[in-house]
């Protein structure tokens, strides 16, 4: 029986060995994708054309044709594809993806950028926790531990925001600038850092917030910013630190 014969055999829909034509053509596709996979990840489109033109397939006459040439036949225009590590998105997207922040925190930013804080604030956002630094150019004098005015100003936007989001715990961390100091009221930095913050929290409880909410701490100097070698570094030492952290839900 020559070849001829044994295709029209094959060709006949009801002969028990047909499903190897369908077969042959499925491997053939499944061959042709890996190759083409293959390629992709190694050659730019000029080289990937050169490539994939050596491989050859049969139409559906039998014919042995080039896959550019029966890609094209199809109306398939056989461009290079993605990466298969792209594909499956394993490589990192050279497009920083934000993550969506609190709201409290765009309030907070909102706030900031409407005031002339915006040099003497740093404000930073982690998962659910918020830190807010504000130097002491706006809080204290250096050696004393009373609000000024300026800082009331503040306090009293962050009062509204921290009333709206009554899901958020204070801690309230006070820090000094490198100047020793030593007297009856502050025997030492430790004192003036610790009256600083308690000062704080008493303003926001003043204002109705609730003091189960807060806590405040006490650094001295021992957790400066910058160096303490300038005036404007020390106002920048000389700070307050809020720290919000989302109460977990029970």
């Amino acid at each position: 029986m020559d070849g001829s014969s044994m295709l029209a055999q094959f060709d006949d829909e009801h002969h028990p060995n047909a499903w190897i034509v369908t077969f042959a053509d499925m491997m053939t596709l499944i061959l042709v994708f890996f190759i083409l996979l293959y390629t992709l990840s190694d050659y730019e489109d000029k080289a990937f054309r050169a490539q994939i033109a050596e491989v050859n397939v049969l139409d559906g006459d039998g014919q042995q044709i080039s896959v550019i040439d029966y890609a094209t036949r199809q109306g398939r225009d056989p461009e290079p594809l993605q990466a298969v590590e792209d594909m499956l998105g394993l490589n990192p997207s050279p497009e920083v993806i934000e993550t969506q922040r609190p709201k409290i925190f765009t309030e907070m930013e909102s706030m900031v950028n409407s005031t002339d804080l915006s040099e003497s604030v740093s404000l930073q956002a982690e998962g659910d926790q918020i830190n807010l630094q504000i130097d002491g150019r706006f809080l204290f004098d250096s050696g004393k531990a009373e609000l000024k005015d300026s800082a009331r100003i503040i306090f009293n936007n962050l009062t509204q925001l921290f009333r709206e989001n009554p899901d958020y715990r204070i801690a309230i961390k006070g820090h000094t600038d490198d100047l020793d100091i030593d007297t009856v009221k502050f025997p030492s930095n430790w004192e003036l850092s610790a009256i600083r913050a308690t000062t704080v929290l008493r303003y926001f409880i003043q204002q109705g917030l609730d003091p189960q909410r807060m806590t405040a701490t006490g650094y001295a100097d021992f957790l400066p910013l910058v160096p303490n070698d300038s005036p404007q570094n020390r106002a920048r030492n000389r700070r307050v630190e809020f720290v919000l952290e989302k109460e977990k839900e029970a």
